[in-house]
């Protein structure tokens, strides 16, 4: 049986170290290619018998699918060189931290290419997204909702990538109807209609720990998740590279995964 060989785009951040710590676990994956952004410290050295390195194309043709968890800039340089290549290797994103543009431009280069994208690959946190689904489509309308977020001090954006996926569940249930708020300093502000709101908190070395708050008259309804280990994240990814290499060019998510 032919192993899929797998390239991690940033071996060297916190999800990049994991990876390559649980691939072994996976008989059905070969790590074939480590790469870094030039300069970086890391360039040259040895892990696992594969020396890192930063070429982006040699990534791409060594690589039956790309496993990347790095920056925006990062993310979309490399989708543009796999245009630029011509090749169909498959890719798997965890990258968050996308501003309107960038966004934007992601969509732009995706030009039939095999891809799954999400900001949280966890099964709990995409069964989250399920439950959010349904409670704000039964009790949406009728609530004041306020996610609350914590993640550790090294955590860039704000809100978390996953607060925002989870708000989009929720409006999925509720057609779109709630607007995005961020809680901020404010001297008179009250809570408007029809609102999300979000607050995020940074310390220490949390993984991540994300609760949705339903208040109605009376009583709420809490969802939470939390994440202990780092590696729900990392394995779910790989889960993610082994399902997205049978599949047909498209935009995939970690839900599609989970609903086959």
């Amino acid at each position: 049986m032919k192993k899929i060989n797998i390239g991690i785009f940033g071996p060297f951040g916190r999800m990049g170290k994991d990876l390559i710590e649980q691939i072994v676990n996976f008989d059905s994956l070969n790590l074939s290619f480590l790469c870094e952004k030039k300069n970086h410290r890391s360039i040259g050295k040895k892990i696992r018998d594969i020396f890192v390195r930063d070429s982006i194309k040699d990534l791409i043709n060594t690589s039956d699918v790309i496993i990347d968890f790095t920056t925006p800039s990062a993310t979309l340089e490399l989708l543009k060189i796999m245009n630029n290549q011509k090749t169909k290797v498959c890719l798997v994103t965890g990258t968050t931290g996308y501003s309107k543009v960038e966004e934007k431009k992601f969509h732009s280069l995706l030009n039939g290419r095999t891809i799954l994208r999400s900001f949280n690959m966890s099964i709990g946190i995409n069964l989250l997204k399920n439950l959010l689904k349904i409670s704000s489509k039964n009790i949406g309308n009728e609530s004041e909702i306020e996610i609350v977020e914590v993640h550790h001090n090294k955590k860039r954006d704000i809100p978390s990538g996953t607060a925002l996926s989870l708000a989009q569940s929720i409006n999925e249930g509720t057609n779109n109807l709630k607007k995005f708020k961020y809680r901020e300093e404010n001297k008179n502000r009250i809570r408007g209609k029809n609102e999300i709101g979000f607050a995020s908190i940074r310390g220490g070395d949390v993984i991540g720990e994300h609760s949705v708050y339903f208040f109605l008259d009376g009583e709420r309804i809490e969802l939470k998740h939390i994440a202990s280990s780092r590696s729900i994240f990392s394995i779910g990814a790989l889960e993610a590279a082994k399902w997205l290499y049978k599949k047909k060019p498209g935009l995939y998510t970690t839900m599609d995964m989970v609903k086959n």
